[in-house]
């Protein structure tokens, strides 16, 4: 773990200094994807296939007369039933070290392809679930790109070409699957998908309905230290507010919990458990069992997004960008993250053999602090717990 934690330490500092973009992107940068653009990668594609496969190339037909043929660099779909240097290729998966149109490569993130693809759309204003990138041009051809998302998790980035033509209208593009910001899969796909003109105008209108959406956006990561840190806003997320937070409020927005748990503690007072399926919830209480005030919450489940769309299985890195204000001090078991690891605000980072721990903490008001602590194993966020003194 220790060797983990000083790699990503390591790292950061590291992109501080050289932020990574993405390779071989071409002269003209965040340009409107096109039918020309897709076929002339295709088609280059398909020459390198040819020149270093040397005809060892696995060649497939399924039963509706599709013809696959597979390599270390992609997976092609062609229209003949052999690989040939005139072959028209349909689709494309690319390997895992097989560039893009544009450079991008599995393992690289949503902010490479956002570097050299279109995207009017900076803070990825939409819905949860989904976010327009641009819409470009008309009939004889238009262009559209879109993102798919489960909170802040973007899911797939799509930037789609329509083209007219006499049967209806070619619909073909750059699919980006992604998982935790990462880019696991590309395709391109659809060289030979005609579809009605009606279908095509509706995709076209689903992406500008995307457009007329602000309800929620994608929070800011940064690698070189002008986040803002960790504060007062931060501690109302999901409904709740954290420094106002009693029974009737926690029930109003998570519904009836399923565990009441009483314990008297040693100043004669009471803390009251109530347990959701992946949050519990600990409010004080005095010797004769009046309300008190929230004590701490406990969330180890990927439902609830905390402080800035944070969630459970989020992987530290993530976390860290999110609020990462000024610069890093290693110290011997960790980093001190900003502040001075004492008195509110701070941050800090701390890890043992097969834990890591960040704390970040404010003081929502005079005489209150608010620690924030997320534990992760092997890099990935288990459990958020939130407690107020």
């Amino acid at each position: 773990m220790k060797k983990f934690v000083s790699v990503l330490l390591a790292l950061a500092l590291l992109l501080a200094v050289c932020p990574v973009s993405a390779e071989e992107a071409p002269a003209e940068e965040n340009a409107p994807v096109t039918y020309e653009e897709l076929e002339m990668y295709l088609d280059t594609l398909r020459d390198t296939l040819l020149k270093d496969a040397e005809g060892d190339l696995a060649t497939e037909k399924d039963e509706n007369g599709v013809t696959t043929v597979t390599s270390d660099l992609a997976v092609l779909t062609i229209a003949d039933e052999t690989l040939q240097d005139t072959s028209a290729v349909l689709s494309a998966v690319l390997g895992v070290n097989q560039p893009c149109p544009r450079g991008v490569r599995v393992g690289d993130t949503l902010d490479s392809i956002l570097a050299v693809y279109p995207n009017d759309n900076p803070s990825l204003l939409g819905s949860y679930y989904d976010a327009a990138l641009y819409m470009s041009g008309e009939k004889p051809e238009a262009a559209a790109g879109w993102l798919l998302r489960d909170g802040q998790r973007a899911t797939q980035a799509v930037y789609a070409v329509y083209r007219w033509v006499d049967e209806g209208v070619i619909a073909c593009g750059v699919r980006f699957s992604m998982d935790q910001g990462t880019v696991t899969g590309i395709e391109v796909f659809g060289m030979d998908n005609v579809i009605p003109e009606e279908e095509a105008l509706q995709a076209i209108d689903e992406v500008a309905s995307m457009q007329e959406v602000s309800e929620y956006f994608a929070y800011p990561q940064s690698v070189t230290g002008d986040t803002a840190m960790f504060d007062r806003e931060d501690l109302v997320f999901a409904g709740l507010d954290l420094t106002d937070l009693d029974m009737e409020k926690a029930i109003a927005v998570l519904g009836e919990p399923y565990v009441d748990d009483w314990v008297q503690d040693s100043d004669g007072g009471y803390l009251r458990t109530r347990q959701w399926d992946s949050v519990s919830i600990v409010f004080n209480y005095d010797a004769d069992k009046q309300f008190l005030g929230f004590n701490s919450m406990s969330v180890t489940g990927e439902d609830i997004e905390g402080p800035r769309g944070v969630r459970v299985g989020d992987m530290m890195e993530t976390v860290m960008n999110r609020f990462h204000f000024g610069s890093f001090t290693a110290l011997e078991n960790g980093a001190a993250l900003y502040g001075d690891g004492e008195t509110a605000p701070y941050g800090v980072l701390s890890y043992s053999e097969n834990t890591a721990t960040l704390t970040y903490t404010v003081s929502p008001a005079e005489g209150q602090t608010v620690l924030w602590l997320l534990t992760f194993s092997g890099g990935e966020l288990q459990e958020m717990l939130f407690t107020l003194r």
